[in-house]
């Protein structure tokens, strides 16, 4: 894995972040917190696997650690709850974070957006910092200032646009990653190859053969021996947050082209919230190459897309341990979700991403639940 530091413009409307991507990218925290110590809320799982990263982390902020300042929550879906977003409050409150103070996360995407979520709400929006540990938050969680909390059995239909003064991401997190969640951060790479960076996309078919050996089988919760030295994953990432900043920096608020940045995730969050009670949840990952693959069968079909193009993103899905079917929702279920996404309108109801090759995709196609249903199972 390359050590060199990788700087990336992250434009936000009137807003200029940085996403600054090296071993040493925490020393850039100082830059920022310079109106007192910031707050700092924490992944459990990392303050327990990396607690010397953490403390560096923490110094690099120019202020010694304090541990009234500092709140760790479980990661994972449980993080994204009103009921925690009002702990956090409750802490923010105790710290007595001024409006000029700053708010640093540290994890992967669900800590990500709850603290985003919370910076943009405490005293009426913060400064906030975001600290990406896994794949899927250095290269689409941690950037483009979307924050939110799940509610009403819905996924994300409560949050705000609050982007991160600086992205700060390093590699030296990802070793202690679970299969489960380098095949989760390849969902959302692929996403962003499809959408926009042709030759991220070929460099991760010449390597399918790698990504297969050590991601299509094993157990989902084990960390992957010597994964971080197997593939040129900074080089990847790098090029894969590029891409997006670019994208979000061209359309800030979603009005057009942003909205490429959902393929996949319209059904994907359907099947999100659908399987959560179930005994076999879909994490994020796995319902985005599920709506993804579903897309891409959509289009074939339309012939919209070529089919040796759509069966080459299924099997390189599949190379990366990701599933590309899964058991459909009832009729009625899945109108009711679909009919409560958040990017639906009542000017134009809900608009698809469909992919017609790869680095391009249609914005604002329509597709019927017959379709989805035709192509889920």
């Amino acid at each position: 894995m390359r050590d060199d530091v990788q700087r990336i413009t992250m434009g936000h409307g009137d807003m200029t972040g940085e996403y600054v991507l090296g071993p040493l990218a925490g020393l850039e925290l100082r830059k920022f917190a310079v109106h007192g110590a910031p707050v700092w809320l924490v992944d459990q799982t990392v303050a327990d696997l990396h607690p010397n990263l953490l403390e560096n982390l923490q110094a690099g902020s120019g202020y010694a650690p304090d541990p009234d300042r500092l709140l760790t929550i479980d990661g994972g879906e449980s993080a994204k709850t009103p009921a925690r977003l009002a702990q956090v409050w409750e802490w923010l409150a105790r710290t007595e974070l001024p409006r000029d103070g700053l708010l640093v996360g540290v994890g992967g995407g669900t800590v990500l957006d709850l603290a985003g979520f919370a910076a943009a709400t405490w005293r009426r929006g913060v400064n906030f910092v975001a600290f990406p540990t896994t794949l899927l938050a250095m290269v689409d969680a941690a950037i483009g200032g979307k924050t939110a909390v799940n509610a009403a059995d819905l996924k994300n239909p409560v949050g705000a646009f609050h982007p991160a003064l600086a992205v700060l991401a390093d590699c030296a997190f990802l070793g202690s990653l679970p299969r489960r969640h380098w095949r989760a951060g390849l969902a959302e790479m692929i996403k962003t190859a499809v959408i926009g960076e042709p030759h991220l996309y070929a460099d991760l078919w010449d390597h399918r053969d790698n990504l297969d050996r050590l991601l299509r089988n094993g157990d989902r919760d084990q960390v992957v021996p010597a994964i971080t030295a197997a593939l040129p994953w900074h080089d990847w990432i790098s090029r894969a947050a590029r891409t997006k900043a670019d994208v979000v920096a061209a359309d800030p608020r979603e009005q057009g082209q942003r909205r490429a940045l959902n393929l996949g995730h319209t059904l994907g969050h359907v099947l999100e919230a659908w399987t959560a009670a179930t005994d076999e949840p879909l994490d994020h990952g796995q319902a985005v190459s599920i709506g993804m693959a579903v897309v891409f069968r959509i289009a074939a079909e339309r012939g919209g897309c070529s089919l040796p193009v759509a069966l080459q993103v299924l099997e390189l899905l599949e190379h990366c341990g990701l599933p590309i079917c899964c058991t459909a929702p009832p009729r009625e279920r899945m109108e009711r979700l679909l009919a409560a996404d958040k990017k639906g309108t009542a000017a134009s109801g809900l608009r698809w991403v469909l992919p017609e090759r790869i680095g391009c995709v249609q914005i604002s196609a329509r597709v019927t639940v017959d379709e989805i249903l035709k192509w889920l199972d």
